[in-house]
């Protein structure tokens, strides 16, 4: 094991990183806004446009059903719902999130400041439906950001035109970005955001999926939700897909993506090697001893253990380049360690026996 450990240190070629901005937008997962004028004709008000559920063009006949999908919970945690949506952080750079922004709206709030007053995000990576792995966030803390959550100036409506005679404006589900703080730095890969909120009279807000004037969906947009069972609060029942039924209910189903935001920096490396490919960690299935090598140079400032819940069970601060760390008091089962370094992060899973 040592001499494929010096092996493995000796062929490293390492990162070096430039910061090409202050804290910023850095990714938006597509748009809201329809414009200021509806498929009608009607303006929108004075600052504001429509986001207006759409059909297809030189469709005039079928259009979207769906105004707004669930994605809160409630103060006992019952019918709550998760909300998750894919990005891609590009081969060569790497991304230092600090938040995320999403989009939700509460029928007939005629309130000032935002109808909801509770975030949880998290980030895994990969799929969570197929074995991606929590990272970053959690689904228990209240992140929330209230000072920089705020109106998005746009109006939720329904397709005005299609199918004739189509519906009446509505002005009545303002559109409010809400702001989630989130840790997290993540190299080339593709990761999914999953959140949730909390209405603020603890009652149901929607979360209004990707709009593109003349086009019911398209291909590869992949939002899923997982439902908690009803009766039994915090057990998850499932991802499934996020899908727009149509109207009328013959029309095709059409997947749908969720907007949201992600703010922080961007930095680029200048070698394809990263930390997650070449830490190394040994024995795995292990029983007392787990050890961790990282490549020569690279400097850990933290180190984490997580359950398959994603609650921290173990947790070291500015750790040596070499771990040895003690599991021998943990569980069986399956495990998450994730690294956070200069070089970027690493999550390995490993098994306890």
């Amino acid at each position: 094991m040592k001499r494929k450990t010096t092996q493995l240190l000796n062929c490293l070629l390492f990162i070096a990183f430039v910061s090409l901005a202050e804290a910023q937008q850095i990714y938006s997962n597509g748009p809201l806004s329809t414009g200021i004028s509806s498929n009608s004709g009607a303006l929108a008000p004075a600052g504001y446009t429509w986001s207006e559920l759409q059909s297809e063009t030189g469709n005039t006949t079928e259009a979207n059903s769906l105004a707004g999908a669930g994605g809160i919970y409630t103060a006992d945690e019952v019918n709550s719902v998760i909300n998750t949506d894919d990005f891609v952080v590009p081969v060569g750079q790497v991304w230092n999130l600090n938040s995320v922004d999403v989009f939700v709206y509460q029928t007939t709030y005629t309130g000032t400041v935002p109808p909801v007053d509770q975030m949880r995000v998290q980030i895994f990576n990969g799929d969570p439906q197929f074995g991606g792995v929590p990272i970053a966030g959690n689904l228990t803390a209240n992140v929330i950001d209230l000072p920089n959550s705020n109106d998005a100036q746009m109006l939720r409506i329904f397709n005005t035109t299609t199918p004739a005679p189509g519906i009446a404006i509505g002005s009545v589900r303002k559109i409010w970005k809400i702001r989630g703080t989130i840790s997290a730095t993540l190299p080339s890969g593709t990761y999914w955001v999953v959140y949730q909120l909390h209405s603020t009279n603890d009652d149901r807000s929607f979360f209004p999926p990707v709009t593109i004037p003349g086009t019911r969906g398209l291909a590869g947009w992949n939002a899923k939700q997982n439902v908690l069972a009803s009766n039994a609060p915090g057990q998850q029942l499932g991802w499934a897909p996020l899908v727009d039924d149509g109207t009328p209910t013959t029309a095709p189903d059409f997947p749908l993506d969720f907007p949201f935001v992600i703010n922080g920096t961007v930095t680029l490396g200048l070698s394809e090697n990263s930390l997650q490919a070449n830490v190394l960690v040994y024995p795995n299935p292990v029983k007392n001893q787990l050890f961790v090598v990282v490549p020569n140079g690279v400097n850990l400032y933290s180190c984490e253990i997580s359950d398959n819940s994603g609650r921290v069970v173990k947790s070291l601060q500015s750790p040596n380049p070499v771990l040895e760390i003690d599991v021998a008091d943990l569980s069986t089962g399956n495990y998450f360690l994730k690294l956070q370094s200069d070089n970027g992060m690493a999550v390995k899973k490993f098994i306890k026996e």
